[in-house]
């Protein structure tokens, strides 16, 4: 396993540094850069400001700025970073592992699966607050833990919000979210009180548009591509954006998407008699939904499901109609879809409107899509009613301690 791990990610250090000449140097580099740029202004004392592509949490800073740490230069420091978040991943999977009792499934998920993104894994700062969520979905089913990890998650990138979905009703749901929001707010209140501009972020995403890669915008791309669409995509708020006719009504959509999924994500929760794999089970479902409904979807999004999706695996599934592994695999085909698409294809659906990479795209979204509904339907059936769950021994009811 960690032989495999070395491999693969030894070969991605040397993609991403392009010591093997894999080409699309910019796309790796670019991010980081910007990270670069932002770490120092995040080391003069301030959040960056007037800046439409700084989109993050006050604790954002921290990946950014830790490379400035490390001897090197700051690309090979911020990538070797990286890996060492990607290390700890795997790190907390076999301990989960051996902690349920489980097989290595999980690992070889994460492993394997992560990997297929390409030098993209450790070219963005997802690794960390990956990290983080994987530390909330395993470290301690303490539910005050869990959610100050949580918490610490949201201050670092917004989405571990996600992760409260499968906590159970009563004291469990009120002392994890409350410990969530707790570290949440003191985070941001420290961060106001040492730095300028530490709440832009706020309403930083008010005026993006609709990214060409989420599945609201799949229409557009294969309209153009058939030539059917008279629009075009643009680069703006650091993302390639549909502009054209039809896509403001799409725009709204999503907006009202997202809700609409909250609401089916408050329907099951208020219902469901929980067993022993329904929190990860419920967090990837929440967060597969966050990624569709999005009028956002940058391909580093898929490590977020990824690491997921690997929790998932480690956990065994228990109750009627238990298990959310045929949604994993598609989310591994999901990744190494996009691992595909971008960048090697990016070129076709961002700007020139070519049919080969867009119909990649479509396919990879049209699987996140279905995995996104399938993932919901087994976590309704696994949980079921109060009735139908009645007769389940509690020893499978029981969330595991680790």
């Amino acid at each position: 396993m960690l032989i495999v791990w070395v491999v693969t990610r030894a070969a991605l250090l040397l993609a991403v540094t392009q010591f093997i000449p894999v080409g699309h140097a910019g796309h790796f580099e670019n991010d980081v850069s910007l990270y670069r740029d932002w770490s120092q202004t995040l080391l003069a004392g301030q959040f960056p400001a007037g800046d439409d592509k700084w989109q993050y949490p006050p604790l954002a800073a921290a990946p950014m700025v830790v490379p400035r740490l490390l001897p090197w230069s700051y690309h090979l420091d911020f990538y070797l970073v990286a890996l060492l978040c990607d290390l700890g991943i795997l790190l907390l999977l076999w301990r989960f592992a051996r902690k349920v009792g489980a097989g290595r499934t999980g690992l070889w998920a994460w492993t394997v699966g992560a990997a297929l993104l390409g030098p993209l894994l450790i070219s963005r700062y997802d690794l960390t607050v990956t990290l983080v969520a994987v530390m909330a979905l395993t470290a301690s089913a303490d539910p005050v833990i869990r959610g100050m990890l949580i918490g610490i998650g949201l201050l670092v990138k917004v989405w571990p919000v996600a992760l409260l979905a499968g906590l159970r009703r009563g004291r469990e749901a009120l002392t994890g979210a409350g410990s969530a929001l707790a570290v949440a707010a003191a985070g941001c209140g420290v961060a106001v009180l040492l730095m300028p501009h530490a709440l832009d972020f706020l309403t930083a995403q008010e005026d993006r548009g609709l990214q060409i890669e989420s599945p609201a915008a799949t229409p557009f791309a294969l309209a153009r591509a058939f030539g059917w669409w008279d629009g075009y995509t643009n680069y703006q708020h650091g993302a390639m954006e549909a502009v054209g006719p039809g896509v403001a009504t799409a725009e709204q959509l999503t907006l009202f998407a997202t809700p609409v999924a909250l609401a089916l994500l408050a329907l099951w929760w208020v219902r469901a008699t929980p067993n022993a794999g329904t929190y990860y089970d419920a967090a990837l479902t929440a967060v597969l939904f966050l990624v569709v409904t999005s009028r956002v979807l940058s391909p580093q999004y898929m490590t977020w499901v990824a690491g997921v999706a690997a929790v998932v695996l480690t956990v065994r599934p228990s109750g009627p109609g238990a298990g959310q592994r045929p949604v994993v695999w598609l989310v591994l085909a999901a990744t190494l879809l996009t691992g595909i698409t971008y960048p090697w294809l990016e070129q076709d659906y961002s700007w020139t409107g070519d049919l080969p990479g867009t119909l990649v795209l479509a396919a990879r979204n049209l699987i996140l899509v279905v995995a996104a509904i399938m993932s919901f339907v087994r976590l309704w059936r696994s949980t079921g009613s109060r009735r139908r769950t009645a007769g389940v021994p509690a020893h499978r009811l029981a969330v595991p301690t680790v």
